[in-house]
């Protein structure tokens, strides 16, 4: 009886070992998983500045905005987060004037220019994430210049479509006013 009472005594300690130990790990994947954390780095160039390196740290700390829409891309609705393109340029010195364009170049050597009246007009952002999700590679990441096109039908004209920049590594500006 001892035996078998020890026995019942090392199982039921041993089931409460394997459920604390789960209940930690898992809220801890849990809670890691909550926080998302950019990745990749944005390199800024202009006429009269030496080329500046924006971390995904850096942008994270920028003011945040969030554009819920859908994409050509994509299937349904999507929310996108980043810093407004007006408040990067800004965080590295640089403003725009109307007649400015930016040269935007991505991972896979696309390159698009757009005009800087996009970025006064449209609160166009360097999305890091999507859904709540860091981008990676795979989803067009790790940055993105999404145009809220479900908020103006403007925007779902093809040329806008092209100026969505997706594995975004430079920016560069042209004609600005420091």
């Amino acid at each position: 009886m001892a035996t078998e009472s020890r026995q019942v005594w090392i199982k039921r300690r041993g089931l409460r070992f394997a459920a604390m130990a789960w209940w930690c790990v898992g809220g801890f994947a849990v809670a890691r998983a909550e926080v998302a954390v950019p990745t990749g780095n944005l390199e800024i160039l202009s006429p009269s500045r030496e080329p500046v390196t924006v971390s995904a740290r850096q942008l994270a700390s920028l003011p945040q905005q969030s554009v819920r829409t859908v994409t050509a891309w994509t299937d349904g609705v999507k929310t996108f987060t980043g810093p407004l393109m007006t408040d990067v340029f800004k965080a590295v010195g640089i403003s725009l004037r109307s007649g400015s364009i930016v040269q935007a170049k991505a991972l896979n050597g696309y390159v698009i220019t757009i005009p800087s009246e996009d970025f006064v007009r449209w609160p166009v952002i360097v999305a890091w994430s999507m859904d709540g999700s860091v981008l990676t590679r795979r989803d067009k990441g790790p940055l993105w210049i999404v145009y809220p096109r479900s908020s103006d039908s403007t925007l779902r004209d093809a040329k806008y479509d092209h100026r969505w920049a997706w594995q975004l590594r430079q920016l560069t500006v042209q004609s600005v006013g420091l």
